[in-house]
């Protein structure tokens, strides 16, 4: 049998930090931030390989696999092509340009009646860990707060980040990373801004516009969020010295009824 879950959003951050989310004030980076797109030397690659905030494969929307190859790969001179270890596409048009505010999954095995343990390595990211009781409550709010900014020139998508293995060639997208971070079990706001008001809509009824091409972080208000959050010490996240507020989460999810 396979385990039914339900996932309960946690933000790790440092106190101050946490003070600010509940209050309202949602802080949004850009994915350039953490992928490889401004990396200029080896040094830098390392520093990132080495730190829980950041990923040199974020923009990769490709993996292809050097002994099959492509188009592109196979028209490269032999002698090149043997030397590659790796072979993939980064996005430079869309990917680096979305706002992403990314959360811990602290997933709860409704068959099994448990919460898994998070990772230790958790305390990285912050000493506080902010849990939200309610995500769809919270969910709404930040898409209230997008549309009273920013009218119908955004979009917006949530998910749990997919991790894949080092033998996986194929697409990715946003909500991809290597299974070397698998311990973070993120789960992901994005959220696009439109530039200016060109539309088109495509053969799926899609509405498309220009992206803005800004790596610079997006701040939303999106008002008070006690009602819907607890702050703790992030070594009760981890220990499982869990708030009332989290077991109501699962006592009410549909998978428990």
């Amino acid at each position: 049998m396979v385990s039914q879950a339900v996932s309960v959003p946690v933000k790790i951050t440092d106190g101050r930090w946490a003070d600010e989310l509940r209050r309202g004030s949602l802080f949004m980076r850009s994915l350039h931030d953490f992928g490889a797109w401004s990396v200029s030397d080896e040094s830098r690659i390392q520093e990132m390989k080495d730190g829980v905030q950041a990923d040199v494969c974020e923009g990769v929307v490709q993996r292809v696999d050097p002994a099959a190859g492509d188009d592109l790969f196979n028209a490269v001179e032999p002698s090149l092509r043997q030397a590659m270890k790796e072979c993939f596409y980064l996005d430079k048009e869309r990917i680096q340009f979305l706002k992403v505010f990314c959360m811990y999954g602290l997933t709860y095995l409704d068959d099994q009646k448990r919460f898994e343990k998070p990772d230790e390595r958790l305390a990285e990211f912050g000493d506080t860990a902010v849990v939200i009781f309610d995500p769809a409550e919270f969910a709404r709010r930040v898409m209230g707060a997008l549309r009273r900014d920013y009218g119908d020139g955004f979009a917006f998508r949530a998910s749990a980040v997919a991790y894949y293995p080092p033998d996986y060639y194929g697409p990715l997208n946003e909500f991809c990373k290597a299974d070397e971070y698998a311990w973070q079990n993120e789960l992901r706001f994005c959220v696009a801004l439109a530039d200016g008001e060109e539309r088109r809509v495509d053969e799926l009824g899609r509405t498309l516009f220009p992206l803005q091409a800004s790596v610079e972080p997006l701040l939303l208000n999106v008002g008070d969020l006690t009602d819907i959050t607890v702050a703790v010490p992030v070594e009760r996240l981890l220990t499982l010295d869990l708030p009332e507020q989290v077991w109501r989460v699962v006592r009410e999810a549909p998978l428990s009824k």
